[in-house]
């Protein structure tokens, strides 16, 4: 009985040991994590940016092919750009400012040097001085271009609350 037990105990360790990854996948996981946290950080710092109005960073992150997706239309970098600061200009000068936001529901899938990330950004925000929230899923396309994550494509949706 105790030998069968001890043969028992050895086979379901020896078939623990074989399930556990390798320490080059393990690596490779860990890789694979640090890009998806520097996207996320990416996906932050552009918010972050473009609710200061500082299109010189976003500029910097996005590609000179970049395509905004909008209920406007399509528009390239510049337009994008430009749209950004005219409606930021434009919410400050109505007295609605942002507060906060937080990123929620974050999906980052790697595809070698491409990643598709879908978020929902939730703001909060001040209508003059009347608190609202916002929340606005994205569907933003980053490729990797000599070591650097530049976005590529991104659309946002404003989500029902």
């Amino acid at each position: 009985m105790k030998k069968t037990a001890c043969i028992t105990s050895l086979l379901i360790g020896i078939f623990l040991l074989k399930s556990l990854p390798a320490p080059a996948q393990i690596k490779k996981i860990a890789a694979t994590n640090k890009v998806k946290e520097h996207l996320l950080s990416l996906e932050y710092k552009w918010l972050k940016a473009e609710f200061a109005l500082d299109t010189t960073y976003l500029s910097s992150i996005m590609d000179p092919t970049f395509i905004g997706i909008s209920e406007n239309g399509i528009h390239n970098k510049q337009q994008d750009l430009l749209g950004m600061y005219n409606n930021i200009s434009q919410r400050i000068k109505n007295g609605v400012v942002v507060d906060s936001f937080r990123l929620e529901n974050e999906i980052v899938q790697l595809y070698g040097n491409a990643a598709v990330i879908t978020l929902i950004v939730h703001t909060y925000r001040k209508d003059k001085n009347i608190p609202t929230q916002r929340r606005t899923r994205f569907y933003d396309v980053w490729v990797n271009k000599k070591g650097k994550w530049l976005a590529v494509s991104s659309q946002g949706t404003p989500v029902a609350e």
